[in-house]
């Protein structure tokens, strides 16, 4: 291995280079590895070079072939930059690769590819900043039956403060070229507990199909995998990213003369928005517009919306939030696309009474939709209604103990129009203590007063895994620190419904640091 840092006025070279040979008794390989750059700086600008290699071979040495681990790449690269490299600069540059690859138990050449790119920081000061980074590349295959292609990865990012950081505005934008696997997949039956996904066999034919799985309520559940199959179908896709978030803060204004200003400093508001789309791309064209639709070519999509307004945010003085949320997903899969979305209207409600009681309220209402290509039996949409008291008694900052009721309507407007009707009582505390460990606990009655067929995949989804009727369920947690380095960890989860015999589950681990 060699290494140098070497620098001659206004020249700079660096250099680091490895070389290794090995030999087992079923391989021998010779590797080497390295990277140079030379930089000369002007007055305000700097031009430069680079060269990379990576030789990599392996043989067997009972076949004398070359294992699928060889390879070898040569790669030139020239630059240009003009500022300051920490502050407001520009570099544009040239990349020209060369891969090799395993042909007739020897490297050939496979592919070239051309690089141009822009790395870019526009604007830089306390309350602006705008930054560009663009690569552009063109990819040559030495195999006429593969056309040739071409790619593009960019990002924006722009960030700005407003009236003494009363408003805070971002903006990020990317654009991504890549390939998505047509992908399968199968479910493997692991230990109780290990897995994330659960059988439910609601045909009653005792053969395990793709759409009887669900995701796992309950840890003794999870007896099942996700597995993806081999695959080797990919798909050209281009992916515009558009995110926004916007701030009002006016908490500064809490010491203005201004009774105006005092009474806006107690309200915080933020927006988020984000899109983020994946389509098919045809040849070598680049749609860089996020709000165009084309569902023939889209395969994936991720549209979110969410605006918070608080009042004395933080403060547990009659603290309140409204969220409004509006998310849609749609992912494309073998088994054809799954689309879930969510409209959600929520109210929080904080206020602490005389140093140790703490109340809480929550309220929601929403819309939660899914709708499958494939699957109708899994389709659904849910109108919510949640209303959630909690009074909480606080011993210290680490130790607390809490009763709360929940009241839950849910209806299904579509398909077999299943209603549900949930009252849920409980209590918790928590026990923790920096020095000797926590100590956690959950007690839960369930009142589920459920309309139509509890054997569907729509019946699961909205009880969320129970059972109608009376349902319990209690979970006890404890972390005991035995050395600086050593902690005992300790679960119990246990449940009850009217149908079916007490479950437990629980675990210990030990957990090392080292």
């Amino acid at each position: 291995m060699t290494s140098a840092n070497l620098v001659f006025n206004k020249l700079s070279i660096s250099s680091n280079s490895s070389f290794l040979n090995a030999d087992s008794n079923s391989n021998t390989s010779t590797f080497l590895r390295s990277y140079n750059r030379v930089t000369y700086s002007l007055k305000s600008s700097w031009i430069g070079t680079k060269l990379a290699i990576e030789d990599n071979k392996q043989t067997d040495i009972a076949t004398q072939q070359l294992t699928e681990l060889s390879q070898r790449y040569k790669s030139y690269e020239a630059f240009f930059g003009v500022g300051d490299s920490t502050q407001v600069f520009a570099e544009i540059g040239y990349k020209n690769r060369i891969n090799d690859s395993i042909r007739n138990n020897t490297l050939e050449k496979v592919n070239t590819s051309n690089t141009f790119y822009l790395d870019s920081k526009l604007v830089q000061n306390k309350n602006t900043s705008l930054s560009l980074f663009a690569n552009y590349r063109t990819l040559k295959s030495e195999d006429p039956d593969i056309d040739d292609e071409q790619s593009l990865n960019s990002r924006l990012q722009f960030n700005q403060k407003l009236f003494n950081q009363l408003i805070q505005w971002n903006t990020i934008f990317e654009t991504n070229s890549g390939t998505l696997p047509q992908q399968d997949f199968t479910y493997i039956e692991v230990e109780s507990g290990l897995g994330t996904y659960t059988w439910v066999d609601y045909n009653n034919n005792g053969i395990q199909e793709l759409d009887e799985f669900e995701i796992a309520q309950f840890q003794d559940q999870g007896k099942y995998v996700r597995v993806l199959l081999p695959n080797q179908v990919y798909i050209k896709t281009h992916q515009n990213r558009l995110s926004q978030t916007l701030t009002f803060n006016p908490s500064t204004w809490s010491v203005s003369e201004k009774k105006s200003e005092r009474f806006w400093s107690h309200f915080y508001n933020q927006t988020a928005y984000l899109i983020d789309r994946k389509t098919k791309r045809d040849g070598n064209k680049f749609n860089l517009n996020p709000f165009e639709k084309n569902h023939n070519d889209q395969l994936g999509i991720q549209l979110n919306f969410r605006n918070v307004l608080f009042f004395n945010r933080g403060k547990q003085h009659y603290t309140t939030s409204y969220t409004f949320l509006d998310n849609t997903t749609r992912s494309v899969l073998s088994i054809g696309y799954i689309e879930n979305s969510i409209q959600s209207h929520q109210l929080n409600f904080n206020h602490k009474l005389s140093g140790n009681w703490l109340i809480n309220i929550l309220s929601t209402l929403e819309n939660n939709a899914s709708v499958s290509e494939n699957y109708a039996s899994r389709n659904y949409t849910f109108d919510e209604t949640r209303f959630n008291p909690k009074l909480s008694y606080l011993f210290n900052d680490n130790s607390s103990f809490d009763i709360f009721y929940q009241y839950e309507d849910k209806t299904n407007t579509i398909g077999d129009l299943e209603a549900l009707e949930q009252q849920k009582y409980g209590a918790s505390f928590t026990l923790n203590n920096k020095e000797k460990g926590a100590l956690n606990g959950e007690f839960n009655f369930l009142s589920n007063r459920f309309e139509g067929s509890a054997g569907t995949p729509v019946a699961y989804q909205m009880l969320e895994g129970l059972q109608p009727g009376k349902n319990f369920t209690w979970t006890l947690l404890a972390q005991k620190k035995l050395t600086n380095f050593l902690d005992l960890n300790f679960s119990y989860f246990g449940r009850k419904t009217e149908s079916s015999k007490t479950i437990h589950t629980g675990s210990f681990q030990l957990k090392a640091y080292f």
